[in-house]
């Protein structure tokens, strides 16, 4: 379950159905279903989804189950930060899958989650932790959530942490296998994940630090882990570094310049 945030216990609840309500895809999501992983009462649920139904967030479908509505679609269109972020970044997302045969994330911050905003996928089949654009990982858990720590100060960092401790059970994680990938990935200034997670997968991941010292994004490359030798891994890392350098001083590498 999501750590509880000092607010609304109304408006906590709503969002916390929104996020179980998208994971139900087109099928929805049963009330019973949803009070019980949510660990709240029907009747509370309930008053939530009325409200959210009245603005077309959520809808009915057939008896008793529920989905995402059209205005959440609607919302997902208007132009703002994420578009101008996926405009930003995906032709060094294209440009890393395509030369490496990786399948590379743009991940953000979004309170004590990483969001996956977009993904392109290379040439190497592999099992990652995420299952694509628009799934939600724990801060900390795998490597683009944990690249997404490495500007926080201490103290926030050992709030989240403490505060996903029951999103990492919820995964089979310990959460102390969590802090010591975390510590890990401190130490070196970017993270580094040979099969700590996911047998045989791993990956590099690396903070966009953006004017105000804080990293909204991150960089996240995933591969077999018989691909991460300590040459490639160095290689990758310089390469990512320049690209992101130059993408943020308002240039694409010359390798990026003919992706569209």
């Amino acid at each position: 379950m999501p750590p509880r945030f000092s607010s609304s216990s109304n408006a906590e609840r709503a969002a916390r159905a929104l996020l179980q309500i998208g994971r139900g895809g087109a099928q929805g999501v049963s009330l019973g279903d949803l009070a019980q992983a949510l660990e709240e009462t029907k009747s509370g649920i309930h008053r939530s989804l009325t409200a959210l139904a009245k603005f077309g967030f959520v809808e009915k479908r057939g008896r008793g189950r529920y989905r995402l509505g059209p205005a959440i679609f609607a919302l997902a269109q208007l132009d703002g930060a994420v578009r101008d972020r996926l405009r930003q970044w995906r032709p060094l997302l294209v440009e890393m899958a395509s030369r490496h045969g990786c399948t590379v994330y743009l991940v953000e911050r979004a309170g004590f989650d990483a969001v996956v905003l977009d993904m392109h996928v290379g040439s190497a089949p592999l099992q990652a932790l995420t299952s694509g654009i628009g799934d939600r990982l724990p801060l900390g858990l795998g490597p683009g959530a944990a690249a997404l720590l490495l500007p926080l100060d201490a103290a926030t960092r050992e709030l989240v942490l403490a505060g996903n401790a029951p999103a990492f059970a919820a995964r089979g994680y310990t959460q102390a296998h969590v802090r010591g990938f975390v510590a890990e990935t401190l130490a070196r200034g970017y993270a580094l994940d040979r099969a700590q997670f996911v047998p045989e997968c791993g990956g590099i991941a690396l903070p966009v630090h953006e004017r105000n010292g804080e990293a909204a994004v991150a960089i996240s490359v995933s591969a077999p882990v018989s691909f991460l030798t300590d040459a490639r891994v160095a290689d990758i890392t310089a390469e990512l570094r320049e690209a992101i350098a130059q993408v943020l001083g308002g240039r694409l590498p010359s390798s990026l310049r003919k992706i569209k």
